[in-house]
């Protein structure tokens, strides 16, 4: 059973919308609901950020003038081929300089982010195409990455290139030696590159759509000025959508009208992500620079076609994975195979976290090291149990949800056996039982098309701005039926003081069990607005219930 959280109850002389924004920990009302553009928003920021841009801008400008090349270094997840787009179409298609080159490494060929392997594949593709005396000084743009870099940033510029870091990552004690850092963890890395293609002087409205999906996508809370550029972001996709991503839901069963942030994370999202877990996220990359159509389509159908491989082996993982006694769960569980795949490994991890609720390591085995993939509950800080092995791993990173780390295949059992002594003393069993966060209880009958209204003013939803939540109590059921191919989804009608409502618990068919009309239900749900022929009326999507 689902531990239930409520925040808040309605107190009657309050305004609804204020209360929920209180409960959810935001004081500023009218802010919230009218939030400041992002040239004001923008003005919030440090100074020396500010200085950052206008310095890392002065030195493209210099190469320019020079005709000298240009590098924009990305890493394979949405947000660093997001964050290359942006900068590389500025470059290449607005300002129309013929020598930048974009590079995003291949996650098995090169590793994560900056690396010898990465500045060696892109500096050779730069010689080749203009020659060794025209290549003697590149400038590198880092983008979603290259904070921790020291050595490689060192390496580049021993050999006579220049550096700009442009990074949202945790950074060292001793940053990298680069001309120029441009760092902020209020973004994620395409915020960061959006903004220093303005500094630069773009003035292309569907840069802005590609940082809103990276912003998304990578999870940045949706407060203050990610607020502004999300909400706007998401005007320009519904408006005058880049040409990639529109082809990119229209081959999709993306079920059409608005494109919210759901479609964004969910769709958009692990399409652009799944080229960089199986093959080359080059090809995402080419979905969002190129000005083909019949390519871009080309390419939109490719990345549809290896996300729906990338389901199939996640599926495959972890039926494999999932194949645990569930009677005697561990306190973490860790799973090892050499038929993981690398890529797929932490989607693996989060699905066990999902369905068994406890912090899950997924270790992929290959040529005697393991690479594992982390994923934590809320309340235990996996980074901080692992770092206290840290003499195990040949490498290891991460934050208190999620990690990722190298190590010997010898040490993994000692990995695991430590872990469980480590669990079993200091992660209690209320960690381990789903939780439902309930902003507030209400009457049913607060329940209206204004108050659907009024919620919309609180879109984008999000990290930081979840949807709302509500519980009500003691509701009447007047009906059950049953939805889908399948049959798996529930309908219910019910009522209270007199008003009925229609209820939808997907994939519920189980659950309802022999509800029989005239049980009373607490029940907790979202509220959402369907339109139909013209007409609108309130569906209220549950998330759980019991019978009183």
């Amino acid at each position: 059973m689902k531990k239930w959280i409520i925040q808040d109850d309605y107190k009657n002389d309050s305004d609804l919308i204020s209360q929920l924004l209180l409960s959810k920990g935001i004081e500023n009302v009218q802010t919230f609901l009218n939030p400041l553009s992002i040239n004001e928003a923008f003005k919030t920021f440090p100074q020396d950020f500010k200085e950052a841009l206008k310095k890392g801008a002065q030195l493209v400008h210099e190469f320019i003038q020079a005709d000298k090349p240009i590098i924009i270094h990305g890493d394979y997840d949405a947000d660093g081929i997001c964050s290359t787009a942006i900068l590389f179409n500025f470059l290449k298609h607005e300002l129309k300089y013929v020598k930048v080159f974009s590079f995003i490494p291949n996650r098995f060929e090169h590793g994560y982010g900056v690396s010898k392997k990465s500045v060696n594949a892109v500096l050779e593709k730069v010689c080749g195409e203009l020659g060794n005396e025209d290549a003697k000084e590149v400038l590198f743009i880092t983008v979603d990455s290259g904070i921790t870099a020291v050595g490689e940033i060192d390496y580049i510029k021993s050999l006579g290139h220049k550096v700009i870091i442009t990074d949202h990552h945790q950074p060292p004690k001793n940053l990298p030696a680069a001309n120029e850092i441009i760092w902020s963890d209020k973004l994620v890395g395409a915020g960061i590159a959006w903004l220093f293609a303005r500094a630069l002087g773009s003035k292309d409205p569907q840069s802005l759509a590609l940082a809103a999906l990276a912003t998304v996508t990578d999870l940045q809370p949706l407060l203050d000025f990610n607020r502004s550029l999300v909400k706007r972001g998401l005007e320009i996709i519904n408006t005058n959508p880049p040409f990639g991503l529109a082809k990119l839901l229209d081959i999709t069963s993306w079920r059409g009208g608005e494109v919210t942030t759901y479609d964004l994370g969910w769709v958009i999202g692990p399409r652009l992500n799944a080229s960089g877990r199986l093959v080359d996220a080059a090809e995402s990359l080419r979905l969002l620079t190129e000005k083909d159509p019949l390519k871009v389509a080309e390419v939109a159908h490719k990345l549809n076609d290896i996300n729906m491989e990338r389901q199939d082996k996640t599926l495959e993982m972890y039926e494999f994975a999932s194949g645990i006694d569930s009677e005697n769960l561990p306190k973490i569980i860790v799973s090892v195979s050499e038929n993981y795949h690398e890529g797929i490994s932490g989607l693996v991890a989060a699905k066990l976290v999902q369905n068994f609720f406890r912090p899950s390591i997924v270790i992929s085995l290959n040529d005697g090291y393991g690479k594992g993939s982390v994923r934590s509950v809320h309340g235990v800080d996996i980074i901080s149990i692992l770092r206290r092995f840290e003499n195990l791993f040949e490498s290891l990173g991460g934050h208190p949800m999620a990690a990722g780390f190298t190590i010997k295949h010898e040490n993994i059992s000692v990995l695991q056996q430590e872990l469980l002594k480590a669990a079993e003393s200091e992660i209690s069993d209320d960690l381990l039982c789903e939780t439902l966060n309930i902003d507030l209880k209400i009457p049913l009958t607060e329940v209206s098309m204004a108050l659907v209204d009024d919620l919309d003013k609180l879109k984008p939803f999000g990290l930081g701005n979840e949807e709302p939540v509500f519980v009500s109590e003691n509701v009447g059921l007047m009906d059950v039926s049953f939805m889908g191919k399948d049959k798996q989804h529930v309908a219910l009608k019910l009522y209270d003081q007199g008003k009925y409502y229609k209820a939808i618990l997907f994939n519920g068919a189980e659950l309802v069990g022999d509800l029989v009309f005239g049980d009373k239900l607490d029940i907790v749900y979202t509220i959402k607005r369907n339109s139909f022929n013209g007409h609108e009326s309130v569906d209220l999507i549950l998330k759980d219930f019991r019978r009183r």
